[in-house]
């Protein structure tokens, strides 16, 4: 099993409930701030032959040639814990961060196009163990609004739709 995807994987681990599967997935796929807001550049892997694999073998299973940062896992607590924190693994280190959907657009982009480090995110994890943002979810509107501010002023480019794979839409999963 390996893991060549063009996009930052996002990769199911858990097939017990395909609801609650589908339920990250609209999380994760829905723009944060409204229509025209941000996005999870994410690829979604959503390959039987991951069931139950740990999060370690996850990563160990990303080709070595693929520049992406981290690995975001949809695990069993993801699928069972009503906040639905994804689990973001660094490549490079292994520091592991519970994430909720809609925050990870912001700990992507600062972890795969701002080269900030995970292990530097931790620090902007809740007493409940999640990262909601930093500064929390003030911190997440603060940045949706200045990042609104721009786009009216033309400064910054509108967010582009990047497909996922749910389940019954087509689409290939990119584990090879």
């Amino acid at each position: 099993m390996e893991i060549r995807t063009e996009l930052t994987p996002l990769v199911r681990t858990d097939f017990g409930d395909d609801g609650a599967w589908c339920a990250v997935l609209r999380v994760v796929e829905a723009p944060v701030g409204g229509e025209g807001g941000v996005r999870a550049v994410v690829e979604v892997v959503d390959d039987p032959s991951f069931a139950a694999v740990s999060s370690e073998r996850v990563v160990a299973s990303v080709g070595a040639d693929v520049p992406h940062a981290v690995v975001v896992v949809a695990d069993r607590r993801t699928m069972v814990d009503p906040a639905k924190p994804l689990l973001v693994v660094d490549r490079a280190d292994g520091t592991g961060v519970r994430c909720v959907p809609e925050a990870l657009w912001a700990l992507l982009n600062d972890t795969e196009f701002r080269g900030i480090g995970l292990a530097e995110m931790v620090e902007h994890v809740g007493a409940d163990g999640l990262f909601r943002g930093v500064g929390g979810p003030q911190g997440l509107e603060r940045r949706l609004a200045a990042m609104a501010a721009l786009r009216r002023t033309g400064a910054a480019p509108a967010t582009v739709r990047v497909p996922g794979r749910f389940p019954g839409a087509g689409g290939g999963s990119a584990a090879e």
